[in-house]
């Protein structure tokens, strides 16, 4: 689109594009406007630059006599020269992935060490429960010889009975090993989120 020509007068925007020659009347007060030089009537395409004289620029502080030409574009930034450096624009930076750890961390343990903690609990288990079926005379050591001595399924019915509550130990131990690290693990988190938080 053409520029446009604004009139010192009355303020009248006259599009530069079908006008002939170099000066013409404004529309709003009849004042008589020149083109600029700058600005190329259809007469004058193709003509090498400064060839007309008759149409100088207007100078700043000229005052209210000179005209200005007012670009289309509706962005409110002016034209840069075409010897003007043009800033390199830089490129977004990508966005980085989301660290694992961004959200609070389960305090619950990992399967891994729940299962090394059934590895530890169930010898353990059967360690606390004979110890206690002796203690008590549950189980006396002729049975315990029996079982590697004697023949027959009978001399395994002493130990057989024992089971349930090795069971019940076991469970016991890793249900207590899996809180115990639970909490400990809560008041780790606890503490790095007070020492990371501003006073």
């Amino acid at each position: 689109m053409a520029p446009v020509l604004l009139c010192p007068e009355c303020g009248t925007k006259h599009p530069l594009e079908g006008v002939g020659g170099s000066a013409f009347p404004c529309k709003g007060c009849g004042r008589t406007l020149k083109v600029p030089q700058q600005v190329p009537t259809p007469a004058a395409v193709g003509a090498p630059p400064g060839s007309d004289p008759d149409l100088p620029w207007p100078q700043a502080g000229t005052g209210s006599t000179s005209t200005r030409v007012l670009p289309t574009s509706p962005s409110s930034s002016p034209p840069l020269a075409s010897g003007a450096p043009v800033a390199p624009v830089a490129p977004r930076p990508a966005p980085t992935p989301a660290s694992r750890r961004a959200g609070p961390r389960d305090p619950v343990p990992p399967r891994a060490i729940r299962f090394a903690l059934w590895l530890v609990a169930v010898p353990l288990g059967f360690v606390i429960v004979f110890a206690l079926a002796k203690v008590f005379g549950v189980l006396t050591s002729n049975q315990l010889e029996d079982v590697a001595l004697a023949e027959g399924w009978g001399r395994f019915m002493p130990i057989a009975r024992l089971l349930p509550f090795v069971a019940l130990v076991t469970a016991g131990l890793v249900q207590a090993g899996v809180y115990g690290l639970t909490l400990l693990r809560t008041r780790r988190d606890s503490v790095r989120v007070a020492e990371r938080s501003p006073v």
